[in-house]
């Protein structure tokens, strides 16, 4: 599973850069401007993505850290919010090389933002992680695509693609 997981967050690594490609060439106004989706934005979406990374994150290696929401704009700048995204799906691979690969079927135990106990296995936490990630990447290429971009194809086959398999 170890494997599994690298291949599939040098994926997410790789989809995300190729999506501020795309990105980049949208207008400030155009990256801020609010496109139906859930976080309104696509700025408003990755700053959800980022929030995300942080809170999975922390709850497997055991570092505190609780948003006042999972809206939370936690950077302003374009740049820097590529920058940061790019660090904490970098921050994965040390912790999936390092964790224990007998454990990830075993059982995890978190408290949800809104207080409440709750349980899954390692593998479906990082897994879902995973699809979180692919989900808020499909509605930002749609919302590029919206404004009239021509969004990046992004499909894991295209990722197995570049790497010659």
């Amino acid at each position: 599973m170890k494997d599994f997981f690298l291949r599939n967050n040098d994926y997410h690594l790789w989809a995300t850069n190729l999506l501020y490609h795309s990105i980049e060439k949208l207008s400030d106004d155009e990256y801020k401007k609010d496109v139906g989706l859930f976080f309104k934005s696509i700025h408003g979406t990755l700053n959800h993505l980022l929030v995300v990374e942080k809170v999975w994150f922390s709850r497997l290696s055991g570092e505190v850290y609780v948003p006042t929401s999972l809206g939370e704009e936690l950077e302003t700048n374009k740049d820097k919010l590529k920058e940061q995204l790019q660090i904490h799906i970098g921050k994965w691979n040390g912790w999936i090389q390092n964790f224990d690969d007998s454990s990830w079927q075993n059982v995890f135990r978190y408290k949800t933002m809104r207080g409440f106990e709750a349980e899954l296995l390692y593998c479906d936490v990082v897994q879902h992680n995973m699809n979180h990630r692919t989900h808020h990447r499909g509605q930002i290429t749609a919302a590029i695509t919206h404004l009239g971009g021509i969004a990046p194809e992004i499909d894991y086959v295209y990722y197995l693609q570049s790497l010659g398999k």
